[in-house]
């Protein structure tokens, strides 16, 4: 039996193969070391033959055809050392290796496309091919002495012969040579004269890649001879040539065949990619003169276009436009992240050109765009740039908001906080620059029309007010010196305060100063509510000194009032209110240097702070034109001296208190924290009749009456609201989460509380809709409601009426309305009463919590135990008993332990104790029933700690409670009060 002859099969290099299969692994770590241990066994040590060394070579080249993983990086770096190793300046001769003309020879054979190849197999030889090139050009074998220029000659060829026949490589084989420049530096002339001849010769030069390689080439080697007629005087970035340029760079044909007929063989690219193409960067950064190291240029021609023609011409009219593809607006925004990041501060209004500022405004306004995710992009660039360059800020910050194309309300539009973020940054010496803005966008906001001026302006005085509330305040003991946190503050306050309190307009001001239009009364009274919203905002911050801002903002005012050659103030008042200012001026001066002399962290330095911020705002509301504010400091001026008298400050707290009650009535949301603060530094000082005037309030009805008793008024002639400064963003804060976060407070959006009117008028509404529709039936002669439908068609009359009945109607119909006004109007009138108490008594138990707090030891705080509890009974509003349960709740939590009032009179506590009880046999909700109970055991506490025998009549009283709660059917107290009460018994036995 014959045996099967054995085949000999060539032998494997284990080893190759394995260095073969790193090189085209995704992580590059193993594919540099491959590339190294072939480079040093095969190539450095000599171990291979020159037939060896070919094969490697061509498996290398081989290797870049391959689109398997990262098989082209990893083949084109070992191609590149290994030639620079065996062909370089440096090489090691081997004899057999093949010289530079057999290896391009063997390039073009291993990647050359023949028949049967599929689609993507011959654009991987394509790629393969193009990587080979560029590893024969990095390895500088080209450019080694006694090489010649042939084999330079033939890649450029291989290269320019590949950009022509596949349009979606020309980018890089165009890059492949624009990086080649960078090594002809130190070589003959006659490299770069053959770049330049060949990419005329193939029509490449008014492609996108032939505008970069000329202006490389041209900077590089000046001295070149460019061909004649294709651009003027030779440079593409000419004048001239910006319409050619633009179309170029749109990547549209721009061949000029009666010119050129070389040029006019370019084929249109057909694909789009979504990087931006390099010549770009190099166009621009030739404009902008940012020149690489190396560039050997001389000062720039006066016939080249200026940077701020080629960015309206070349971007903002071309990628930008409105006709403009997507794409192309895409490579737009590309372009624009990359200028706003290297362009110098000169040159960034010319990057907010008019389409650029459009297409971003359209592409934020909505999330659905299609390059929302382009232009939000764009905007974080923008604040990246910001950030970290101070110098940009100011142009940045004019481009968004000024000139023809910026928008005053950029981030209302573009729903982002680019400008507030701007405004917010550590801005050191740049934010006078800002406020310089902001000072030109009041004075001159570009338009004519008063009423759209007053809108400009306000957007330009919210920004301000966004900007106080984002500058980040550290509450640090040396507030009130000169601080970064706090001059920004100042600065804007000071703005603000330019023009809400003074004649900007008057004659004395030169004409490039002046408004126009002027201010108006209306924009004057915008200017004044975002100074008290700021103030309001800076009030609640937790601060060493809280009168900072206000003292240093009507100190200002001040300060301007007494230079002559300063601006006067719009304030219009008689010799009357002139000298009361005047003697505030003094008292506020006075405060202000006795607080300078005050022990650090006194009561008396806490004290006289929060006189100074009272008397600092009760000033401002003065020059607000608040027909009361005058008044309000009359009276402060005259319980000054007994606050600041040799008797102490208890003396004046009675006068002080009424003063605060009168500022918390107003619906301002500075009041209301103004007085907070102070009241919270005079809590101790409170007396009995001070007490007494808050407990008042608390029992006020809250209808007409209460409302005209409590503010000593005429019933017929009811205005709860007072002329008060209720400023826009305080309105705004009364319903947001934010404000609460802002001062600390769950309820500070309670500025005006929601309620139905009196219980008597719950079936009002129906009863008073029957009556209008009866009286109008009987004005017209018909039938009210149902009984008309309900009536025989036929009963009916279609009778038409003469010109006398129609009068009559008329008439009847006039009056039915106004009866039908005046009904509203009362109506109307009374929820308002209404709702002016409710928010008045929700004013003062915040002051009562704020004195339960401090004060909750003192035996005088329990007088408060009745009120409050008749209040939560008495009360129709919901927010008020909730807030007046809120207090009882705290004021039973605090008092335990050490903290228990100390008396003397136990007879008292023991009547004020029965008056709890006899409140608790009142009818009233659960939520009274529980503080009656609260209050209750807190009395009870208040007499064990003082003396345990009064356990035993605190029995007898419960005792009696229950007996009434048995035998007497009018009483009402609720069981808990009991089980609370034995719950308390079994934990005292304990």
């Amino acid at each position: 039996m014959l045996k099967k002859r054995r085949r000999d099969l060539p032998a494997v290099d284990v080893q190759l193969v394995e260095i073969y299969e790193d090189l085209a692994n995704v992580d590059e770590a193993i594919r540099l070391k491959a590339a190294h241990t072939l480079l040093t066994i095969f190539v450095s040590e000599r171990k291979a033959s020159g037939d060896q060394l070919n094969e490697i070579l061509r498996r290398l080249i081989r290797g870049l055809c391959s689109g398997r993983k990262a098989a082209r990086l990893g083949f084109s770096i070992a191609l590149t050392e290994a030639l620079t190793e065996l062909l370089g300046p440096e090489r090691q001769h081997v004899p057999g290796v093949q010289d530079i003309p057999e290896l391009i020879e063997t390039l073009q054979k291993q990647t050359r496309i023949t028949g049967g190849l599929s689609g993507q197999e011959e654009r991987d030889h394509e790629f393969g091919r193009l990587f080979g090139t560029d590893s024969i050009i990095k390895s500088g074998i080209l450019f080694a002495p006694n090489t010649g220029i042939g084999p330079w000659a033939k890649i450029l060829d291989i290269i320019y012969e590949l950009a022509k026949k596949k349009s979606w490589l020309r980018e890089e084989c165009g890059f492949i040579v624009f990086d080649s420049l960078r090594s002809l530096r130190d070589h003959d002339l006659k490299y770069a004269q053959l770049i330049i001849d060949k990419l005329h010769l193939n029509g490449l030069s008014k492609t996108t890649e032939g505008v970069a390689i000329w202006i490389a080439t041209h900077a590089e080697f000046p001295a070149l001879e460019f061909p004649k007629n294709i651009w003027h005087r030779e440079d593409p970035l000419d004048r001239e040539e910006s319409l050619r340029l633009a179309k170029i760079l749109k990547e549209t044909s721009a061949a000029d065949p009666a010119k050129n007929g070389a040029d006019s063989n370019t084929s249109q690219k057909g694909n789009w990619t979504s990087k931006l193409h390099f010549a770009w960067d190099v166009i621009l950064l030739k404009l902008l003169d940012d020149r690489p190291v190396g560039l050997q240029e001389k000062a720039k021609p006066s016939h080249r276009v200026s940077f701020a023609d080629f960015w309206e011409e070349c971007v903002d009219n071309n990628l930008f436009s409105a006709s403009s593809s997507e794409e192309r607006k895409y490579w737009g925004f590309l372009l624009f992240q990359r200028m706003i990041h290297d362009a110098p501060a000169n040159c960034m209004p010319v990057l907010f050109s008019k389409n650029v500022m459009r297409c971003i405004t359209n592409q934020l306004s909505t999330p659905g765009r299609y390059l929302h995710r382009a232009a939000d992009k764009t905007m974080k660039a923008i604040l990246a740039r910001a950030q970290s360059n101070l110098n940009v800020r100011s142009p940045i910050l004019k481009a968004l908001l000024a000139g023809p194309n910026g928008n005053i309300n950029f981030d209302k539009v573009t729903k982002t906080k680019t400008v507030e973020t701007i405004l917010s940054l550590d801005n050191g010496s740049a934010f006078e620059d800002l406020i310089a803005i902001y000072n030109d966008l009041i004075l001159r906001p570009d338009v004519q029309d008063e009423k759209l001026a007053d809108s400009r302006r306000q957007a330009a005085a919210d920004q301000l007010v966004a900007a106080v509330r984002s500058i980040p305040i550290n509450p640090t003991k040396d507030a009130s010196r000169q601080s970064p946190d706090i001059l920004p503050i100042q600065r804007i306050l000071a703005l603000l305060t330019e023009y809400a309190y003074f004649d900007v307009g008057s004659k004395a001001v030169g004409k490039d100063r002046r408004p126009l239009p002027p201010i108006t009364k209306h924009a004057r009274e915008i200017f004044r509510s975002r100074i008290t919203s700021s103030l309001a905002y800076l009030v609640s911050k937790p601060m060493l000194n809280p009168s900072l801002f206000a003292y240093g903002l009507v100190w200002y005012i001040h300060g301007r009032e007494q230079d002559q050659n300063s601006r006067k103030t719009v304030l219009e008042a008689d010799d009357r209110v002139h000298e009361v200012i005047e003697q505030a001026w003094q008292k506020l001066n006075k405060t202000h240097q006795k607080e300078r002399v005050a022990p650090t962290d006194s009561t008396e330095r806490d004290f006289l702070n929060s006189l100074k911020l009272l008397y600092s705002l009760t000033i401002l509301q003065v020059f607000n034109e608040d027909p009361e504010a005058v008044s309000i400091l009359e009276e402060l001026n005259g319980c000054y001296r007994v606050l600041l008298g040799k008797k102490g400050y208890e003396n004046g707290f009675a006068a002080l208190v009424e003063i605060l009650l009168g500022l918390v009535a107003k619906k301002s949301l500075l009041m209301r924290r103004l007085v907070q603060l102070v009241f919270t530094f005079c809590a101790s000082y409170i007396d009995q009749t001070g007490l007494q005037s808050m407990i008042k309030i608390l029992d006020t009805e809250e209808n007409i009456a209460g409302q005209a008793e409590m503010f000593d008024q005429d019933g017929e002639n009811d205005d709860a609201s007072e002329q008060s400064d209720v400023e826009e963003i305080d309105i705004n804060e009364a319903g947001n989460a934010n404000s609460s976060a802002e001062d600390g407070s769950d309820d500070d959006g309670v500025e005006y509380p929601s309620g139905s009117a009196s219980d008597n008028e719950s079936d009002g509404p129906d009863e008073e809709l029957a009556a209008f529709d009866a009286k109008l039936a009987q004005a017209l002669g018909t039938r009210p409601g149902n009984e008309d439908l309900d009536a025989d068609d036929s009963s009916s009359s279609d009778q038409d009426m003469n010109d006398e009945q129609m009068e009559a109607v008329d008439e009847h119909l006039e009056k039915v309305f106004r009866e039908r006004a005046k009904v509203t109007s009362k109506k109307t009138e009374k929820e308002d009463a209404k709702e002016v108490i409710v928010n008045f008594k929700c004013r003062v138990l915040e002051l009562l919590e704020i004195y339960v707090k401090q004060q909750h030891a003192d035996v005088l705080a329990l007088d408060l135990l009745l009120p409050i509890l008749t209040v939560i009974r008495t009360t129709t509003s919901p927010l008020v008993s909730s807030r007046a349960c809120t207090m009882m709740r705290e004021y039973s939590r605090l008092c335990k332990g050490e903290s228990l009032p100390q008396f003397e009179d136990t007879e008292a506590i023991f009547n004020l104790l029965a008056a709890v009880h006899v409140e608790a046999m009142k009818e009233g909700p659960n939520a009274h029933a529980s503080a009656c109970s609260q209050a209750s055991l807190l009395l009870v506490r208040v007499l064990v700690a003082h003396d345990r025998e009064c356990l035993r009549r605190v029995v007898r009283i419960y005792g009696n409670t229950q007996e009434e709660s048995l035998f007497d059917t009018s009483c009402k107290v609720k069981t808990s009060l009991f089980t609370d009460w034995l719950n308390w018994c079994a934990s005292a036995r304990k």
